[in-house]
Order: C-alpha cells, then structure tokens, then sequence
C-alpha cells in the first residue's frame, strides 16, 4: 500500500521534536546543575564569613579580657609586681575598644569588622528619668539640632513618645496627660496590653505609642531610639569614657557631639567636657555623667569573604565580670543580628505610629 503524500516526513519530525525535547531537558538539567554549584559555593563562603565574623567577636572579647587583667592587675599589684598573665611591656593598644566604632581586620583569607559598645555607655531605658528622657526624644524629632524651636505639634509628639514610654514600664494602670495604657491598645488593629513592667528588649519600643519605625530606627541624619537606649545597663548613669557616637549626638546634639568626639579621640577629658556641656541645660543631667570599666558590653560583628550578599552579620550581650562563670559570660547571642541602620525610604519620624 502506497503511502499518501502528506505522511511523506513524519518520522523527521517526530526525530526533530525528540531533540528539541531532549535539547530542553539537557538545558534546564545544566541550569539546575549551575544553580546547585553556585549555592554549594555561596553556602560555603556564607560558612566561611560566618566564622571570620566570630574570629573578629573573640578578637574584642580577648582585648576586653586583657584590659580588664592589666587595669585589675595594675591595681592590685604591688609596686615591681606586673598584672598576673600580661607581659609588663604589652603595651599595645586594643584592637577592638569599647567605643561603639567600627574596627576591622583580617583572619583566615576574610575582612571582618566589629564594634564594641559599652551598655553603661548607653540609657538605661528601664532607669532613665524623665527629664533626660524628654530631651532625648527632643533631639532626636528636631533632627539633632537643639538650637531648633519646638512647635505645639512637635511638643504634643515629644510629651506622647516620653509619657508612653513611662506609662509602659510603670506598675500602674494609670495614663499620664499624653500617655498610654492598655485601654488605648487594646483599641488598635492588633490589640495587645501595657506592660506595665521592665522593658526586656529595645525592640519593644516599637509597641509603645508614640514610637514609630523611623524613631526606632534612625536615619543617615539621626541615630534612632535602638542605638541610644539599653535594657542591659545596671546603672542609670552614662560611662562618658565609652559612650557611642549616638548617644553623644542624642544629648548635646550633631554639631556638639562631633566636636566631642574629636576631642575624645585625641585624648581629651571627656568627663568633664560633657559635663560642662550639659551643666548649662540642667545641673542634674551633668550629675548623670559618669565613667567606669565596661562591664556589659554588645559586641556586633561583619565578616565579608568574597561578595556581599555572603556578607555575615553576628551579635553577642556579654558580661565581662560574671560571677558564675568566673569570666566572660553570653546574656543573649544572635546569630543573624537584627536590621542594621536607618529603614529604607522611612517615613518622617514625628509621624504616630498606627
């Protein structure tokens, strides 16, 4: 039987049709295998810029470690006696001190960066007075600039975040003038109660009224209450010694705390010249300022191997003087620390949150 001449090429198209099909399979195979390669590879730099961050966090903990052995020893020793463990011309200056900055170095091939920043050189947002508190949030909603007047509407914004904050960490159920309580927040979106308690985290600021994401967070212009305030401080007074760029720029505002900072670095009394620069505004804020050895201490660290989406990013509270431990002893270890910086495209920070 003779075929028709229109199923003259069907078997060359149904051989065409295996090889496009075959081709696509092959294809998206190499992309899977492409794709299976390069995470293998990201997940192994990831490990790698992991453990450079954690050589640059033990590398602050070491140097906290040995001023705190040679400023004990120094102290206690008796004269021609060194401190027990240092070599007496260990004269070395720290790689990593507690002055909230960004210090780099090198392990293992990898670049990290870490920062120490003393608690006590922060507010203690479970302590902080109120007078202190209102010119905090003053600055920062005026954008760092004391100088700047107060309007009516800036004042009602300064008196709601400072009365809110009160109202939370009181035992009370009773809301100041500009305050809150659960009877307000139990009226919102996503109900919830005042604590009425000890703040635990400073995230939970976020809760409080008043507190909206660009107050927490900051801006390039401005730190943000997260850089600024402190659950884990034990006092309510400020170490000027190690207190963080942030906090300066909370208190005396942008200008003022640069020069500060500048003389601070090149070896200034930075006790007494806050102190002078707070004296002028309100004599007992100046009383607050005091200085002492870091005891607990956030210590945040960067590590980047080769590309920064492998960047790691880990954070530890720890207590350098822990009884228990007879040392250094973790409160609270993040292996992914938490968002670093100002929000993206914030809104204006005066703004309630919703």
């Amino acid at each position: 039987m003779r075929r028709r001449p229109r199923e003259r090429g069907i078997a060359l198209l149904l051989v065409l049709w295996v090889f496009v099909v075959l081709g696509v399979l092959a294809l998206d195979f190499a992309r899977y295998m492409r794709d299976d390669a390069m995470a293998a590879v990201n997940f192994a730099e990831e490990t790698r810029g992991y453990y450079v961050a954690i050589a640059g966090m033990n590398r602050a903990l070491y140097d906290a470690e040995r001023i705190r052995e040679r400023d004990v020893g120094g102290a206690n020793a008796t004269p021609g006696q060194s401190a027990p463990d240092i070599d007496p011309s260990d004269d070395e200056e720290p790689l990593v001190p507690p002055d909230g900055e960004w210090h780099e170095g090198e392990f293992a091939g990898g670049h990290w960066r870490v920062r120490m920043t003393d608690e006590a050189g922060r507010l203690a947002i479970n302590r902080v007075g109120e007078p202190l508190l209102t010119r905090v949030i003053t600055n920062l909603l005026q954008g760092g600039d004391p100088t700047k007047g107060v309007d009516r509407r800036s004042s009602n914004a300064i008196a709601t975040v400072v009365d809110s904050i009160l109202d939370w960490r009181d035992r009370d159920s009773l809301a100041r003038l500009h305050g809150a309580e659960s009877d307000y927040y139990m009226k919102r979106r996503v109900p919830y109660r005042a604590k009425n308690g000890f703040f635990d985290s400073p995230e939970e600021l976020l809760l409080v009224r008043g507190v909206t994401p660009a107050l927490f967070y900051g801006s390039e212009e401005m730190p943000g209450l997260k850089d600024i305030f402190s659950v884990y401080s034990r006092s309510s007074r400020i170490n000027a010694e190690n207190a963080p760029p942030e906090v300066l720029r909370a208190l005396v505002g942008n200008d003022t705390a640069a020069d500060l900072l500048e003389q601070r670095a090149n070896g200034a009394p930075i006790l007494d010249l806050l102190k002078a620069q707070l004296m002028p505004i309100d004599p007992a804020l100046a009383e607050l300022v005091d200085t002492a050895p870091p005891r607990v201490v956030r210590i945040e660290a960067q590590a980047d191997v080769s590309h920064p989406r492998n960047q790691s990013h880990v954070a530890a509270i720890a207590d350098l003087l822990a009884e228990a431990s007879e040392g250094t002893r973790i409160i609270r270890w993040l292996d992914r620390a938490p968002w670093d910086g100002a929000l993206p495209a914030a809104a204006p920070a005066h703004e309630e949150n919703g």
